[in-house]
């Protein structure tokens, strides 16, 4: 396996991967806002959301290969993969930002 191929099976788990710690910390905070009535909830959960999504978009943009460098499957699967999580990350976490679970 070539250097080229390492990083783009690295890059190909590495936006899902973001994805789901996302999906922890803001559905987290969503809770821990609930339960302890912060004054500042909805701050917080905004200020995640944009947190969240930075590491997704900058893998959606990143060269997956080395200038010159042929593009091999795995590269485009990976640069594909990171966008799918970009567009997931923007489904799924948004809603955490207006919509109240708080009962």
């Amino acid at each position: 396996m070539s250097a080229g191929d390492r990083r783009a099976l690295i890059l190909l788990i590495a936006g899902f991967t973001a994805w789901s710690f996302g999906f922890v910390l803001l559905y987290g905070l969503q809770a821990l806002g609930c339960a302890y009535d912060w004054p500042a909830h909805r701050a917080i959960l905004i200020a995640a959301y944009i947190v969240t999504l930075a590491p997704l978009a900058w893998l959606s943009l990143i060269k997956v290969r080395a200038e010159g460098e042929p593009a091999s499957v795995l590269a485009l699967s990976a640069l594909w993969a990171n966008r799918a999580a970009l567009a997931a990350g923007v489904l799924t976490f948004f809603p955490a930002t207006f919509a109240s679970a708080c009962i």
